[in-house]
């Protein structure tokens, strides 16, 4: 959540060109977004990104490290590459269902401005975006998107938890000692890795939770169903091609290195204070 307030705004711009159907660079976004609402526009749907780390991420933080804990060796060894990958898959799936709401908000509040006026859906706060959404599109809206959602968490925890403990222990093993430095040197080369895998899933995240409930007017609009995962990606890759999929890279490293920067040193600190404190 710390890391959040930092690179929000770099997440709202890309969001913007992930959602746009044009081309559009960061720059360009960014100017127009300050333009119509101001310095404070790059904040918009910071309350949703807050929600969102405070479930998602918390999520996948404890279900992978009880994974891990739960088949540790009893001999000291290392756990083989298939442990790794079912406490990554259970780490992922867990968190892309309890976060799959908070994300759906955090998509639709950042991209709220590029939609006209009369399209908007105004959520005040998270909690009346939560509301709204139950209220006027069912339960079942909580679930939009949760596909892609579900790939990507996966995708996430494996490109980013798996890679910062494999350039950590490349590091310590190299003779380093178990410092910041380390932990910034490992978080940053794994953001490199998880903007590279997560770039496709995160697109049809984005256009999937973002797609329009109506095509008419707000008053009187009949609520459509959400596109599939594979009608999304048909549409994209037919009217887009290839390169749309990793629409957005650019501003999706510059936040992710800096999210997993502050979000591993914190949480390395952390569990350092905490073991010292409770061993």
């Amino acid at each position: 959540m710390a890391a959040s307030c930092f690179t929000h705004p770099i997440d709202l711009i890309k969001v913007h060109l992930q959602t746009s159907k044009t081309r559009t660079g960061a720059l360009q976004a960014t100017r127009r977004i300050v333009q119509e609402m101001g310095i404070f526009g790059l904040y918009n749907g910071l309350t949703a990104a807050l929600l969102r780390q405070g479930t998602y991420t918390m999520t996948r933080f404890a279900v992978y490290d009880i994974a891990k804990d739960y088949m540790r060796h009893a001999d000291g060894s290392h756990l083989t590459g298939g442990e790794i990958a079912l406490a990554t898959l259970l780490s992922g799936a867990a968190g892309g269902i309890v976060g799959n709401p908070a994300e759906i908000l955090n998509v639709r509040m950042q991209n709220d401005q590029s939609l006209p006026p009369y399209m908007r859906r105004n959520y005040k706060s998270a909690v009346h975006g939560l509301v709204a959404m139950v209220r006027d599109e069912g339960v079942r809206s909580l679930a939009i998107g949760l596909a892609p959602s579900l790939i990507r968490a996966t995708l996430a925890t494996a490109s980013q938890f798996v890679s910062y403990d494999t350039f950590k222990e490349w590091l310590l093993n190299a003779g380093y000692p178990d410092s910041v430095s380390v932990h910034f040197a490992a978080s940053f080369a794994a953001g490199l890795v998880a903007t590279t895998v997560c770039s496709p899933a995160d697109v049809i995240k984005s256009r999937t939770m973002a797609a329009l409930r109506s095509q008419q007017s707000a008053v009187g609009a009949v609520l459509a169903r959400p596109p599939s995962l594979w009608r999304t990606c048909s549409s994209i890759y037919r009217t887009e091609g290839l390169r749309a999929f990793f629409k957005g890279w650019i501003p999706s490293y510059v936040r992710l290195c800096p999210q997993l920067v502050i979000t591993f040193i914190i949480y390395e600190r952390l569990r350092k204070s905490y073991f010292a404190h409770y061993s």
